[in-house]
């Protein structure tokens, strides 16, 4: 029977085409087993929530601590209160207790006693309110107090007779324009690079320093001195002279708060995430037209063959996890019971590859329409539809969540990224009331001219929620407020979030026109300057950036010292923790409860994995 049936395979005249069809069988089984079977389980998380009662809100983490800083201010004067808004925050987040005094309320002899405090911040441009008090300061300082000069300072009388003491050698009455910041390599996380300002004016007096100041950063073409610091006698000053108080130099206000005393110590996130709007979604609708230019194929094969394995490789080369935020359909149905998506492809089969690559599922909403009521105007700026009743934003939800685990039954999501960044008070309590699958919420850190968009702090809200913004966007992250957005956010809160759309390339405002490889390079150059200036930091999904934002929320610093040691005491310490550690005076050697870090100059990461935390102190000096 062998014998016969080899003869007739020898006599048919198309085994060589039966040869390719098995070959291509074979293909095509490998194919479906790789598309029908992208064997993908329950993304596993290096980090979980804490339980939703026990994360505690930023501001009541350090509410009842005795202060350790004084703030004077002068709201009488223009822009303190705008100066007086942003460094609240940082020493906030920085976890720093402070009490502040508004000289156009209180005389300056009722300043409280300032052997009370460890730093005293002096928030106003022109000096002459503090009248004697001034010189108190400053002879406190020469005893081992620490002052910093916030705003930048008015050119009177006052200064001049304490200029020397804070590093200047010489002012006048003009103002330069400050186009960008470049901070000395070793003070922050991306020092050596400038920084450009999107908008700069005359915010810097022109002055010259002296041989006792310290040189910590200077304007983009390197002629005036921004941020410095001066000892005097066993205290020490620092002073900014950036003029720009918005909530895009945070970071660089907390650095310079930081180069006081002996050392410092603050909490922060140690998290980079990376968002995908609308992915997995149907494939959009929108102008292919530079795809095909560029690649000559249509959207779907384009996100298939090109976009999709070209973000595999950048997260194999950088460590990302993505995490991707599903929307079922681009409808604009907010009135109608919510109709279940019939195509489940594409969710399937991406949806599945983010899972396989250990990436996270989110969500973006049932349709594309932000979580708002009819008391939302929109205006001239969307054209969006308003949801009728809260009852109507609960159905689109569920069915959202319904529709992902129908689609993705491993799928564990927990964190929601509005639609354009945009939701209404009543969207917001809709999801912290009646949603209890959202645990974090993603939308904006950065302001805009529009006040539709809802612009978060880092931190965990009253109701329990997560508010774990994302602070740049696509591929053009080397636009001038954006770097300078991520390089203060890195010494702010050591935090990267950053987001994309699939149809970016389908929009000429966002980069299509400029093409895909292009935009892709914008990408790689923001991720080889985040993996040069912070090597350390964590590449999380959206939920594990959350549950680090929680611990960070809560924890609090207390510092001890001696010639020979800083102790570090945290407040609501959970599992672990993380701080940015400066050194001034001293070095660090062993640490005892944590893991100690070098990042750059005398900066350090701390990994605490006890509630006390001791480095050695070398050649510090008395305490």
């Amino acid at each position: 029977m062998m014998r016969s049936t080899w003869r007739f395979w020898k006599r048919f005249r198309w085994k060589g085409l039966v040869r390719v069809w098995a070959i291509f069988m074979a293909i095509a089984l490998v194919l479906l087993v790789e598309t029908l079977g992208i064997h993908y389980g329950a993304t596993r998380f290096t980090l979980n929530y804490m339980v939703r009662n026990e994360a505690i809100p930023t501001r009541n983490a350090i509410m009842g601590q005795k202060p350790t800083n004084l703030m004077i201010v002068d709201s009488s004067q223009d822009g303190v209160a705008e100066a007086e808004s942003m460094l609240d925050q940082v020493l906030l987040d920085m976890k720093a207790p402070t009490t502040t005094v508004d000289l156009a309320k209180t005389k300056p002899a009722d300043i409280p006693k300032l052997k009370r405090y460890r730093t005293v911040l002096i928030v106003m441009p022109k000096l002459d309110p503090l009248d004697d008090e001034l010189t108190a300061i400053m002879k406190w300082v020469k005893a081992g107090g620490n002052v910093m000069f916030a705003m930048t300072l008015e050119k009177t009388g006052y200064l001049d007779a304490i200029g020397p003491r804070i590093g200047i050698g010489a002012s006048s009455y003009d103002y330069v324009m400050t186009k960008g910041i470049k901070p000395v390599k070793g003070f922050m996380l991306g020092g050596g690079h400038t920084y450009m300002f999107s908008t700069p004016f005359e915010s810097s007096l022109s002055l010259s320093l002296n041989d006792n100041a310290t040189v910590e950063a200077v304007s983009a073409n390197g002629h005036t001195p921004l941020v410095w610091s001066a000892d005097a006698g066993s205290g020490k000053s620092v002073t900014c002279n950036i003029g720009i108080y918005d909530k895009v130099v945070r970071g660089f206000y907390a650095s310079a708060f930081s180069l006081l005393g002996s050392a410092m110590a603050y909490p922060v996130i140690n998290s980079a995430a990376f968002y995908l709007d609308d992915f997995p979604s149907p494939v959009p609708s929108g102008d292919g037209h530079y795809i095909r230019r560029d690649y000559g194929m249509n959207v779907a094969d384009f996100y298939s063959q090109v976009w999709w394995p070209d973000l595999t490789r950048l997260a194999e080369r950088y460590g990302i996890r993505f995490t991707g935020v599903m929307i079922e359909n681009y409808g604009d149905d907010t009135k109608d019971t919510p109709v279940r998506q019939a195509d489940e492809t594409q969710f399937s089969y991406f949806g599945g590859l983010l899972l396989k690559q250990n990436g996270e599922i989110g969500y973006h909403g049932y349709n594309h329409q932000p979580l708002v009521l009819p008391n939302t105007d929109y205006g001239d700026e969307y054209a969006y539809h308003q949801w009728p009743n809260r009852k109507a934003i609960v159905a689109s939800l569920r069915e959202l969540i319904a529709f992902q685990k129908s689609v993705l039954p491993a799928a564990t999501a927990s964190v929601y990224v509005p639609p354009s960044n945009i939701m209404s008070k009543e969207g917001r309590q809709v999801i912290g009331r009646d949603i209890p699958e959202i645990r974090a919420i993603a939308s904006t850190y950065l302001p805009s001219d529009s006040k539709l968009p809802y612009v978060q702090e880092f931190g965990v809200a009253d109701d329990g929620i997560v508010e774990a913004p994302r602070i740049v966007s696509g591929g053009m992250v080397g636009d001038d407020y954006m770097r300078l957005a991520a390089e203060s956010e890195l010494n702010m809160h050591f935090v990267s979030t950053h987001f994309m759309h699939p149809d970016d390339m389908l929009d000429p405002d966002r980069g299509a026109k400029e093409g895909w490889a292009v935009y892709r390079k914008g990408l790689e150059n923001y991720l080889d300057w985040l993996e040069a200036s912070a090597p350390s930091i964590r590449m999380q999904t959206g939920t594990e950036c959350a549950s680090a934002v929680q611990r960070f929320s809560g924890l609090t610093v207390t510092m001890k010292e001696s010639s020979d040691a800083w102790e570090f005491d945290l407040g609501n310490f959970k599992d672990q923790a993380w701080l940015l550690f400066r050194a001034n005076h001293g070095t660090p050697g062993r640490i005892r409860g944590g893991k100690l870090t070098k990042m750059t100059g005398n900066l350090y990461l701390i990994k605490a994995t006890d509630s006390t935390v001791r480095i050695d102190r070398r050649n510090g000096g008395a305490a």
